[in-house]
């Protein structure tokens, strides 16, 4: 009896052992896969460099993600062509990031944070129209660099200022460091002081409306290899704002600038 229940199961073993299992279709093992693509090496190459050189993940992450933001837009990215193009699973973006938007405010804080290291080594008690220009300058390179988020945030600006009250901060501390730096300007010889709370606020307007605008125009109409010398002639235009209030030696400095762009 109990040789006969025991002889089927044996059969049953021996047939399970030579029939092979059946895979589901999907994707193939690794040994069936091939070499890997050009854009895999590509990517652990990046992630193997960026390791050597001390870069977290999540740096990493921003930094790619800021590029494909200035060539494609805010709307564009996709956590899953994030990944792809580091050759890291989505969980590993959402590990960092939970949501697109969070990857956004990143780069944001990023762009803030080297302006805030800008501003404290340019704006000085020392201040000159030099150094203004300088200031205004480096601002530009650096929108440039983050454009793709900066765009965005500077896009819809009212709703902005409603809804973002760090974005409602940036904005404010904006002017009250230029509005500083007319003051210092004025205590230094560079110019007169502007007295008129009302002029001093279009003058802060007129200035960063044109920056804005011309930094848009720079990069729709110009291409890469024109775009330094572009703004650079922009960024200078810009202080023409300045030049009513400007003293004798403020014009020097001012002309001396226009002078190494032409």
């Amino acid at each position: 009896m109990s040789t006969q229940s025991k002889a089927p199961r044996r059969a049953k073993n021996e047939s399970s052992a030579t029939t092979p299992v059946k895979r589901r279709p999907g994707r193939p093992r690794k040994s069936e896969s091939g070499t890997p693509t050009a854009k895999t090496q590509t990517a652990r190459q990046t992630r193997m460099a960026a390791k050597r050189a001390g870069t977290s993940t999540r740096e990493l992450i921003i930094a790619r993600a800021n590029e494909i933001i200035n060539r494609t837009g805010v709307v564009d990215l996709r956590i899953e062509t994030l990944a792809q193009s580091l050759g890291l699973s989505p969980g590993n973006i959402t590990y960092h990031f939970p949501k697109k938007e969070d990857i956004i405010t990143a780069i944001w804080d990023e762009y803030t944070a080297t302006m805030r290291d800008a501003t404290s080594e340019i704006i000085t008690p020392l201040l000159d129209i030099k150094q203004l220009y300088l200031y205004f300058r480096t601002a530009a390179a650096k929108a440039i660099n983050y454009v793709g988020v900066t765009a965005y945030y500077f896009g819809d600006m009212g709703a902005l200022i409603r809804e973002n009250e760090t974005f409602r901060y940036q904005i404010q501390h904006a002017r009250d460091l230029i509005f500083t730096a007319y003051d210092t300007l004025a205590r230094n010889g560079y110019m007169v002081p502007i007295e008129d709370p009302q002029l001093k606020e279009l003058t802060f307007n007129a200035q960063m409306t044109m920056l804005r605008w011309w930094i848009n125009h720079a990069l729709t109409k110009c291409s890469q290899s024109e775009l330094g010398s572009v703004m650079d002639r922009y960024i200078s235009l810009s202080l023409l704002q300045l030049l009513p209030y400007l003293t004798e030696s403020g014009r020097r400095q001012f002309t001396h600038v226009i002078n190494l762009l032409k």
